[in-house]
């Protein structure tokens, strides 16, 4: 199963070129990671790091881009996972375009758990690994290239 949320590029997101500037792709995917918690875990990514004290940062991000995001665009963003470590997790997103399957766009994002207090890195919680369980695919169903 994959988390989708759908996003407007709107004028501020476009580049010079016409394309979406390539780091509010990213912030996309963060965007979605945030509602990944709230609409599908169950809780707000603010309460996890704020009462809760534990927090995600990315530690490595691979991206590749295959198709240009325009003005007025609607695409989907879609979240898997790819691998759950002891205290890390490797998120897959993609951006699509309508019923178009190929994507524009991927990244594969690696998060580590850390206390939000001391930035250490801490285990992933129990709770958190099984509910992230029910979103993980396959190295074959995250889509490569156009």
């Amino acid at each position: 199963m994959t988390f989708r949320k759908q996003f407007r590029y709107r004028f501020g997101d476009i580049d010079d070129a016409g394309i979406a500037y390539y780091p509010k792709l990213l912030h996309c995917f963060h965007c979605t990671f945030e509602d990944w918690w709230s609409d599908a875990l169950g809780r707000p990514y603010a309460a996890l790091m704020h009462e809760d004290k534990l927090g995600l940062p990315a530690v490595r991000i691979e991206a590749e881009f295959f198709a240009p995001v325009r003005y007025g665009d609607e695409p989907f963003v879609h979240l898997g996972v790819l691998r759950i470590g002891g205290s890390s997790v490797e998120l897959a997103f993609w951006m699509t375009r309508g019923d178009d399957p190929r994507p524009l766009c991927r990244a594969r994002i690696t998060t580590a758990a850390v206390h939000m207090d001391t930035m250490q890195k801490q285990p992933l919680p129990a709770i958190w690994r099984e509910r992230f369980a029910s979103f993980a695919i396959q190295e074959q169903d995250f889509p490569n290239g156009r």
